[in-house]
């Protein structure tokens, strides 16, 4: 028989594997006899099932559930929902991968009523802490069962003190936020504790499930998964574990404080925290330091406990305790809500104490944290790019608009030029004006003279960009604008369109001359040059063979005896759906085939966001597609594309070079994506190298444990 709720502690193969997290890390401590709130973990099993049958526990589950409170209240000397000492929960996640499922997904004091409140009142002698809890349920309740935002009740609140007056504002928020309930839901919040607890159980796994989904964290998605997301944000996730409230307000009762095994702020080991005696009239909450100054044993007692946990979850951790005269109590433990910097340390000094592999310190980076580092001199950064680099498959290439951009590519171990845009180097403010001499040129041999002049000026372009990156493949786009969109300002262009493709293909020559030459100067200077040269909006085989055919040509008449140095590429960008269809035909002239996802996603949806605002759309779902279409990449859509095409291209040639680029590639399912359809580079800007090059390892760890997934499936399916 499957089981779906475990006892903390509970002995037994039967459980073993059912869940892993803080649960099971909480339990090996009671087991070591420590002092941990008794408690129960949803397994994962279960919250699936449970969130399946929308919002209803099986009957089966509900017995294990019952069973396992019924032994909590032996255990305790509580009753949930009863008279005497009622049995209050905390529910919270038990996910022990991820600092990114906060405090803010939890729900405490489940099990409070407007009986029940009252004889907590009695029990504690405090009825003013009593409602205080109360309110807290409601607004946890409130928040995560139905999305009412705490900044509710604070706008009431804006004009009264920081702090509750008494007992009468306590009962008036209470009843603000039981209409705000009822107000949201048509249903009055549960007086019925069994209803309460069933409902959080349910939003705890959603939330963290969903939140663990954005932070691409679920690693055992299939790729189907990948692209179409959960249905309800429940197929997946971690085990919810739920343990009964710690009031210590006994005789025994020392202190208590909140206490982080290593600092959030800056991942420096050592626990830090704060430390309330019960002795302090004034109320003022003290360091840490205070605790071990004036009882060592405990203090002694909660380093112990903080490295256990931090042993057997692998993970920064925040603590709720309670200090009695012979112990220490844990009363939660939560994944610590890290900062950047300290996410990047931990990982790193985790691995050296080996609590985690590399892989799953890979595995814990999100983008904002390595962007958020990037312009700090950090250790742990580099060795996570140079874990990085040992696993990922794809090539991480730079996508330079100007030629000082190449050096901060090189910086962050760019292995390559995947894009460069010569427009914007030609149009830059001291060269337009020599751009629109040419333009404006009466007769072909002044347009020649004023090409001559750009020519050094692309040349030197050339020349930085091949020492800069000496040895590496530097991807040259030729000039790519329309130039009706690029010189409206100078009314240029009432010449038709012969005119205009003639003065284009003057400019495309001008530029294989520069970049030609740049290769013979740097050659004879010692350097390597790789250039490949793209040829933007291929829509015709014979576009992709005209242009090869002038690539050879000016190569042939300016290399010279050098062309034995000079390994250049010919490639074609694809950016509509029409080269697309035609991969295979242009492939026969192509060396490498670029896919740009942001120009390739505005050919499948029509438009930008801009021209999609500015119109009336069928429905609310049709404009959010449409809207966020050039701000995504549509893996789905566009990345079904892209796959078909690469797929036909290599048929074609197999030694065919695919790459992408694009701003909104670079999240870690569209980087799963690429590698999945092997793709063999991404092209991204500077500042961006760090993350995609981790995103790439991610990509492989992922793909690595998802096949030893599926092959273990197998293997138990023959079996």
């Amino acid at each position: 028989m499957t089981k779906r709720v475990m006892l903390l502690g509970e002995r037994g193969a039967d459980v073993e594997g059912l869940t892993h997290g803080v649960g099971v890390a909480l339990a090996e401590l009671m087991r070591a006899g420590w002092s941990v709130p008794a408690g129960m973990v949803v397994t994962t099993d279960g919250c699936r099932a449970y969130c399946t049958r929308l919002g209803q526990l099986s009957d089966e589950i509900m017995e294990e559930l019952v069973r396992a409170i019924r032994h909590l209240e032996q255990q305790t000397g509580t009753s949930f929902g009863g008279p005497n000492h009622p049995l209050l929960f905390d529910v919270r996640s038990d996910e022990a991968g991820s600092s990114s499922v906060s405090e803010e997904y939890a729900i405490s004091y489940v099990g409070l009523n407007d009986e029940t409140a009252e004889h907590l009142a009695h029990q504690t002698g405090n009825r003013f802490y009593a409602l205080q809890c109360y309110l807290a349920l409601l607004q946890q309740y409130g928040h995560m069962v139905h999305g009412i935002p705490y900044k509710m009740t604070f706008v009431k609140m804006a004009d009264s003190e920081p702090y509750f007056s008494g007992e009468a504002e306590l009962e008036s928020l209470i009843k603000e936020w039981k209409d705000l309930i009822q107000g949201v839901s048509g249903s009055p919040f549960p007086q019925d504790v069994f209803s309460q607890l069933q409902t959080a159980v349910r939003a705890v796994f959603s939330s963290a499930n969903k939140m663990n989904h954005r932070a691409g964290l679920l690693e055992d998605q299939t790729k189907e998964e990948a692209i179409k997301g959960t249905a309800n944000g429940a197929t997946s996730g971690s085990a919810v574990l739920i343990q009964a409230m710690v009031e210590g307000k006994d005789v025994d009762y020392i202190g208590s404080g909140k206490v982080f095994t290593r600092n959030p702020a800056t991942g420096e080991q050592g626990m830090i925290g704060d430390y309330l005696p019960s002795r302090s009239e004034s109320g003022m909450v003290h360091a840490l330091s205070y605790l071990k100054r004036n009882n060592s044993k405990r203090y002694t007692d909660l380093e112990i406990i903080c490295t256990e946990l931090e042993r057997r979850t692998g993970i920064v951790l925040e603590l709720s305790y309670v200090v009695k005269s012979g112990s220490v109590c844990i009363q939660h433990v939560q994944p610590a809500k890290l900062s950047s910097l300290a996410t990047i340390r931990n990982a790193v000094h985790f691995v050296h104490e080996g609590l985690v592999s590399k892989e799953e310190a890979l595995l814990r980076m999100r983008s904002e944290d390595v962007t958020a580092c990037m312009q700090q001199e950090l250790p742990e950064l580099k060795v996570l790019l140079e874990w990085a680099d040992d696993i990922k498959e794809l090539s991480i290439l730079a996508k330079v608009e100007y030629v000082s951009e190449a050096g901060h590519a090189r910086a962050w171990d760019a292995e390559g030029i995947g894009l460069c845009v010569t427009e914007t180097m030609l149009l830059s403010p001291s060269r337009k004006p020599y751009m629109q001499k040419m333009l404006l040129a009466d007769t072909e041999a002044d347009r020649r003279c004023g090409l001559e002049r750009l020519l050094p000026m692309q040349q030197s372009d050339m020349e930085c960009l091949f020492e800069v990156m000496d040895g590496r493949p530097v991807n040259i786009q030729l000039f790519d604008f329309s130039l009706q969109e690029l010189f409206q300002d100078v009314n240029v262009l009432e010449q038709d369109s012969n005119a205009s493709a003639l003065i284009l293909s003057r400019i495309h020559e001008m530029q294989l001359e520069a970049i030609f030459k740049a290769a013979v100067k740097s050659i004879r200077k010692g350097l390597w040059v790789r250039p490949e040269i793209m040829i933007p909006h291929v829509e015709h085989v014979q576009e992709i063979q005209k242009m090869r055919a002038l690539v050879d040509h000016v190569a042939d008449q300016v290399l010279g005896e050098e062309r034995r140095h000079c390994i250049y590429k010919v490639g074609a960008a694809v950016t509509s759906q029409n080269s697309a269809r035609k991969a295979a035909q242009i492939a026969r002239y192509a060396d490498f085939i670029s896919f740009d996802a942001d120009t390739l996603t505005q050919s499948i949806y029509g438009n930008t966001r801009e021209e999609t605002t500015g119109r009336e759309l069928v429905d609310e779902e049709t404009f959010q597609r449409e809207c966020s279409s050039s701000h995504t990449f549509d893996i789905e859509g566009v990345g079904s594309l892209v796959e078909m095409t690469a797929t036909q291209g290599r048929i074609r040639k197999p030694h065919l070079k695919t790459s992408i680029t694009g701003e909104h590639i670079l999240d870690a399912a569209s980087i799963s994506f690429i590698h999945d359809i092997k793709l063999v580079a991404v092209c991204c800007r500077p500042e961006q190298i760090p993350w995609a090059r981790i995103a790439a390892a991610q990509a492989v760890i992922r793909a690595s444990r998802n096949h030893q997934s599926m092959k273990n499936e197998d293997i138990s399916t023959i079996a």
